[in-house]
């Protein structure tokens, strides 16, 4: 099977999501397919930039990013726990020259009351779990009075008592293994090694089991090279995890809605109506532990059950050295869980700031990130990215000052609760969805700008090459000594690969309503300091000292992200590739005839429908390029405004109007959160689902339905 998109090379350990939960944590190495790879190009330095891009880039002052870093990364900040942070965006928006203001919405969600875990040994002894890190002299935030213990949004309450069984990375085929060995799940408590899928379908697997609870790890399997066992001191010593750190986070069935679970499909109101949320969330408990209380909870079950050799499976032996990795149950040995948790409807907060455009009739763009965070800190994720769009913000208002304003209206949105189910962003777009769908260009998202100095860039395929030039104009630090450019970076760390969009960050919405959307950041590879992940230590003095010393890796991603902005908004041609959008579309579609090749040998299942499909669309965008280039060459108002509004308007055939099959909110066909993962994207989403659930008559009229749908956009296009 072919896999053409992010670096796998940034090894598991850096899937992140809030982010991008790309392999297997958070956002960033989830299994991707339908990956386009660009050459390398050759790449002019030093760069050569208009005055005005010289303008946006020299605004950008690493000393004021690592103030705006310090004042977000010092107060509690979790979901609808911070107006004053919003009222501080808004007011450095508006002396930005944004009009800046603070939109409320009503969410559902669920706030912990009280947690604690405890192991019972076979001898009798007893070990009490921490729920919350160690506390760091060198680190002042994870002393602060009001910091977050650990525990998992959206998940049920439980006070469980029983014996628990090592399960792998929970997936759907690491239960089988121990089912087939005859291993009995149900009334147990799943212990589960975080990554490989995302956390929510771990719980949900354990639920579909019977099993009473869940219990997730962190292991330093996902550390790559950075561990204490290769020499590495651990944070804040070193560049190795804390072992007290613990992966918070949320476990709804993030593959089945986006939002706010009792309003799924549309928007909250404070008075309005609500809807049974129990489709979308967990029925059992679950909480995260961290590596050092994992392990002795594993050892309690060495040498019972299945044997790490005898489930012959990936990544099911982890990194503890003196544990053997057995499934148990070993008698005797129970997990006592007490689990407490307030199911609220609250207010949240997001600040919505405009600059409005010269042509108002050419549409609006959209660049954001969001505000909220698991911990006191959450240097990396999110408010790397809130940092950078203060200086954005800062950088365009140079130019306003000097009587410029954008051809195209820009929006900045700061989202709340994205932790919670990316509800900040998804309430807003559904309340504004219909004046969305006929004004919205597309959606820039940096949610964890900075985790490492690895450049990552996934999307749609008409913003990869705006995308991909700007690089080329941003100088890179060059301390990791990989070029002098950010695109050096990218493709010494990509090869050119770029991922598509399934869930995990605010895109979500925006995508899947048919909006062009790009989500781009910065992670560590295996040889980079080691991120804690929702944990205490995503704080200030980690990223001052080991994740982004002197802000540099901050600065070069703002500026990139400002040129993608400034030239989608003011360029006379929207500055599409719909041509590389049709190759994107190819390669999706070989991906899926090489999944049902290797995943369904026996099944014919014809595809030529979705082939023919993406050569109409070719043929079509091929046509509006050439329109394009003579648009702008005779400088034809009228016909450069034909050509911006098909830009502006082609995506939207691809979204679905009933959304996918049980997943209302997630209606673009081309790709999708899978099913089985959360976060990373499945091509072709529909028709591997149906394969998925063995309908196969499902799966011929999703074909067809896709390529409809591809069809719709390229009727779109024509000229």
């Amino acid at each position: 099977m072919r896999y053409a998109l992010l670096a796998l090379g940034l090894a598991a350990r850096n899937s992140f999501a809030c982010q991008r939960d790309w392999a297997g944590l958070h956002k960033r190495i989830h299994k991707h397919q339908g990956r386009s790879h660009t050459k390398r190009h050759f790449v002019e330095f030093p760069p050569s930039l208009t005055e005005t891009e010289s303008i946006l880039v020299n605004s950008f002052d690493s000393k004021s990013i690592d103030s705006w870093s310090y004042y977000y990364t010092h107060g509690d900040h979790l979901g609808g726990h911070n107006y004053s942070m919003a009222e501080w965006t808004m007011d450095h928006w508006n002396d930005a020259g944004f009009n800046a203001t603070i939109q409320e919405f009503w969410i559902w969600y669920t706030a912990l009351i009280e947690t604690a875990l405890k192991l019972n040994r076979p001898d009798g002894s007893i070990h009490e779990v921490s729920l919350i890190e160690d506390m760091l002299a060198e680190d002042p935030t994870t002393s602060y009075p009001n910091r977050i213990p650990a525990y998992h949004a959206m998940s049920a309450s439980g006070n469980v008592s029983a014996e628990y069984v090592y399960v792998g990375r929970g997936t759907q085929a690491d239960f089988q293994v121990l089912k087939d060995a005859g291993i009995e799940l149900e009334g147990k408590i799943a212990l589960s090694m975080y990554g490989g899928i995302y956390r929510g379908t771990k719980v949900k697997n354990a639920q579909d089991n019977g099993m009473a609870a869940c219990v997730l790890f962190t292991d330093p399997l996902d550390d790559g090279e950075i561990t204490e066992v290769n020499g590495y001191l651990p944070y804040p010593d070193g560049p190795a995890r804390n072992p007290s750190m613990i992966q918070r986070g949320s476990v709804r069935f993030a593959s089945l809605y986006s939002g706010d679970p009792s309003t799924v499909g549309y928007a909250s109101e404070k008075e309005g109506p609500r809807n049974d949320v129990a489709p979308y969330n967990p029925s059992i408990p679950s909480v995260p532990i961290s590596m050092k209380d994992a392990v002795p909870i594993l050892q309690a079950l060495d040498g019972s059950g299945v044997s790490a050799e005898a489930a012959n499976r990936s990544d099911w032996h982890g990194a503890f050295q003196n544990v053997s990795y057995s499934s148990g149950p070993t008698p005797g040995a129970t997990l006592d869980m007490n689990h407490l948790m307030n199911e609220t409807i609250a207010p949240v907060w997001d600040v919505i700031g405009v600059i409005n455009g010269t042509h108002p009739e050419e549409g609006v763009l959209v660049v954001g990130n969001h505000r909220d965070a698991w911990v006191i800190g959450g240097a990396a994720d999110p408010n790397s990215g809130s940092a950078i769009l203060i200086e954005l913000a800062r950088a365009f208002g140079k130019l306003v000052e000097k009587g410029w304003k954008p051809r195209r209206t820009i929006i900045l949105g700061s989202w709340d609760a994205e932790e919670f189910g990316l509800q900040g962003s998804t309430e807003w777009v559904e309340t504004h969805l219909p004046w969305l769908i006929t004004n919205a260009i597309a959606y820039l998202n940096i949610d964890v700008a900075v985790s490492g100095p690895r450049t990552a860039l996934s999307g749609s395929g008409e913003i990869q090459t705006i995308a991909i030039e700007m690089m080329k104009k941003v100088i890179f630090p060059d301390t990791w000594g990989t070029g002098p450019t950010l695109y050096d970076m990218w493709y010494n760390t990509t090869e050119g690969e770029i991922a598509p969009l399934g869930s995990g960050s605010d895109y979500a919405a925006f995508y899947h309503n048919g909006i062009s959307a790009i989500d781009i950041g910065s992670d560590g590879g295996k040889t980079d300091p080691v991120y804690h992940y929702h944990g205490h230590y995503d704080s200030y003095a980690w990223m001052e000292k080991f994740g982004d010393p002197g802000f540099q890796v901050h600065t070069a991603m703002g500026q990139w992200l400002t040129l993608i902005a400034y030239h989608i908004a003011d360029d006379v041609l929207i500055p599409w590739d719909v041509p590389n959008a049709g190759k994107v579309l190819r390669v999706h579609y070989e991906d899926l005839s090489d999944t049902l090749a290797e995943g369904y040998p026996d099944l014919t299942l014809d595809l030529s429908p979705i082939s023919d499909a993406i050569t109409a669309f070719d043929e079509a965008a091929e046509r509006i390029t050439s329109t394009a280039s003579l648009a702008l060459a005779s400088n034809d108002a009228v016909l450069i405004e034909v050509v911006n509004s098909k830009y502006r308007g082609f995506s939207r055939g691809f979204a679905s109007v009933g959304g996918l099959p049980g997943r209302p909110t997630f209606k673009n066909v081309v790709s999708a959160p899978g099913l089985d993962n959360g976060y990373g994207a499945d091509v072709f989403p529909a028709v591997q689902d149906s394969l998925s659930a063995g309908e196969s008559e499902e799966a011929l009229a999703w074909v067809e339905k896709s390529a409809a749908a591809i069809l719709r956009a390229a009727e779109i296009l024509k000229i």
